[in-house]
């Protein structure tokens, strides 16, 4: 995975500077765990940069190790760094798209909770291949990728998918009701997706709604963003930002706002269809 990972582990970043603290306090990882009541998984993941630390976190670590206050401020300016950076699709994406794709695999397996609220496409777990394809040969079109690796990227992003039954793991989707019209494919594969859509609803590992036009919202639905735990991902047309725990809090608020107001279960199911039957046929 590249950021936040390469920011976390980069030598002398957050994950380096808490592992000395806690080994110069001459305390093991399961020991830390211990005296702050977490579970050790926490830990190790803090310091395989698996997980972004919250400042409350890097509070509780400096505290449990005795450090200084100067040594917790430096630790929360490098966490700055980590919350707020950007990735530019261009660069990203010179040697093609099979490497993106990937660290969105990575995302998913080493995450708990998946949040998705989605104006534009049919989130990436629950794609079919054909419009995952038709969605990739266009971004490789914005972006000028020369790299031809489209089969390999569909591939990975499939990948995403085998988590979706994992009772471990919860998922949400939330659907803005437009990504159900817009027709960014052939009308044969997107009746196909929406009927993939359909198999989504009531999985127990699975909370999936829709965003109805045509009703009141308290809350505007501005973009498109994704939620691995606490990071952040929102994507642009010239690249993608990635925020840390401190924003994730109000990601999720903003989230259970737009909820209040979706449907679900067989109201969703309805909207489906009717997207469904207001395809026009491809013309032969």
């Amino acid at each position: 995975m590249t950021q936040p990972h390469e920011w976390l582990t980069q030598p002398g970043g957050i994950a380096e500077q808490l592992i000395r603290l806690r080994e110069t306090a001459g305390l093991t990882g399961k020991d830390l765990a211990t005296a702050v009541g977490w579970a050790p998984s926490k830990v190790s993941r803090i310091e395989h940069g698996k997980q972004t630390p919250t400042a409350a976190d890097i509070d509780t670590w400096v505290r449990a190790c005795n450090a200084n206050a100067a040594t917790e401020q430096e630790l929360l300016h490098l966490l700055e760094d980590v919350q707020i950076t950007h990735r530019d699709w261009r660069r990203r994406m010179r040697l093609g798209q099979a490497a993106a794709q990937s660290d969105y695999v990575d995302l998913v397996q080493t995450s708990t909770v998946f949040r998705h609220f989605e104006t534009v496409y049919i989130p990436g777990p629950l794609q079919t291949p054909e419009y995952a394809r038709r969605i990739l040969i266009e971004s490789a079109r914005l972006h000028h990728v020369e790299v031809d690796d489209l089969d390999e990227s569909v591939r990975q992003r499939m990948l995403r998918q085998q988590w979706l039954h994992d009772p471990t793991k919860r998922f949400e989707f939330l659907l803005a009701e437009p990504v159900l019209r817009w027709q960014l494919c052939p009308a044969d594969v997107m009746r196909d997706q929406l009927d993939r859509l359909q198999t989504v609803i009531g999985l127990t590992t699975i909370r999936f709604g829709i965003l109805p036009l045509g009703v009141e919202l308290a809350t505007a639905p501005q973009n498109s963003f994704a939620m691995y735990d606490d990071l952040v991902l929102v994507e642009t047309f010239v690249g993608e930002s990635i925020q840390g725990a401190d924003d994730a809090a109000k990601y999720a608020d903003v989230m259970e706002l737009l909820w209040a107001e979706a449907v679900t279960g067989p109201a969703a199911r309805r909207l489906i269809v009717s997207a469904a039957n207001a395809l026009q046929p491809d013309p032969t």
